[in-house]
């Protein structure tokens, strides 16, 4: 079983992972990775980036060319065919078609894993009965696959995944199926659940609005490679590679073009404030307690996960020193400057 770690402690640790297939292909490369308990990993990338392969070494459901597997201090690569089998119901994973048995009801579809576990039939009973409470589908025990919408499936393939109390979750593309107001609330039921049953949770997704609304840590993953990692609202306020800045096409699309229309695009800035800076005056301190003028060009306010990230575009009017000295003090504040001068 996995060992019990400190809050905060690395639950999974991926050291060195390389997945080569028999016709040459090398889906990851070198990967490092480490979540700590209570982690909602969001890790993103475009299709064939090695997402997918990634989220099920973590299981063993694919076997690493070479490195090392961790998880809750257990060795994974080390497991024998039957300790794996009792390892793997500590780790509950849904996936982006439900996998769902179309044969079974809800219920059954629920107990399956209990069932393979080898629960007695009235530990089963209260078990579901439990389960399907918590995802809001009690009412729905006896309906089949056929009979429910996308969002109950879901819902029935994450009570599944949680049937044998896992501190896991692994979520490959578990709401690319649905539509936009389904997400938000399997979304919405992931963090409650995270949250209630004090879950790690991995997110594999190419949806950048699935990491904003429940991650608070991010890993972009481009070629087999993790490129780029961090908080959320750290690694989305400031990207570093350019396949980030594609995938959350944070910047406003007519910040540029605001910039473009200026005649002059001398000390012009955008500001980005996270955390509580966010919601500080800092503009109108720098300007009283500098003496300049600020031209404030567009802004905006964004959540990630209840964090909240600005934006301004402005331009600084003023004696050069005293606009230097003004960004030296906002930088000292914790906000992150950007020249939008060409």
């Amino acid at each position: 079983m996995l060992h019990h770690l400190c809050k905060g402690c690395p639950i999974i640790t991926l050291e060195q992972i390389q997945k080569t297939y028999p016709n040459g292909f090398c889906a990851l490369k070198g990967i490092d990775l480490e979540v700590q308990e209570g982690d909602i990993m969001g890790i993103i990338g475009y299709s064939g980036a090695g997402k997918s392969t990634l989220v099920r070494i973590i299981n063993r459901l694919e076997e690493p060319s070479s490195g090392r597997v961790n998880i809750g201090g257990v060795d994974m690569l080390r497991l024998t065919p039957k300790e794996l089998q009792k390892q793997r119901q500590k780790i509950g994973m849904i996936f982006q078609h439900f996998n769902l048995l179309s044969a079974r009801d809800v219920f059954g579809n629920v107990a399956f894993a209990l069932e393979i576990a080898k629960w007695s039939k009235s530990d089963i009973k209260a078990r579901v009965l439990e389960l399907l409470e918590l995802v809001g589908l009690k009412e729905k025990a006896h309906f089949y696959p056929s009979q429910l919408s996308g969002g109950q499936k879901q819902r029935v393939a994450i009570a599944r995944a949680l049937a044998n109390h896992p501190k896991i979750l692994l979520c490959d593309e578990a709401t690319s199926a649905l539509d936009t107001k389904t997400t938000k609330s399997i979304l919405a039921l992931l963090k409650e659940l995270q949250s209630k049953l004090s879950l790690t949770i991995v997110l594999i997704t190419h949806q950048i609005e699935v990491v904003q609304q429940i991650c608070n840590k991010v890993c972009v993953i481009s070629e087999g490679a993790i490129v780029e990692r961090g908080n959320v609202e750290e690694v989305f306020a400031n990207p570093k590679q350019e396949i980030t800045k594609e995938l959350i096409s944070f910047l406003p699309k007519d910040e540029r073009e605001v910039v473009a229309h200026l005649a002059d695009s001398h000390n012009v800035y955008r500001i980005i404030f996270t955390g509580p800076n966010a919601q500080n005056p800092l503009i109108s301190q720098a300007i009283k307690k500098f003496g300049i003028d600020v031209n404030i060009l567009s802004g905006s306010i964004e959540e990630f996960n209840a964090k909240e990230v600005g934006h301004l575009v402005v331009k600084f009017l003023g004696v050069s020193e005293d606009i230097t000295r003004a960004l030296e003090w906002l930088q000292a504040q914790g906000v992150t400057l950007q020249t939008m001068a060409d």
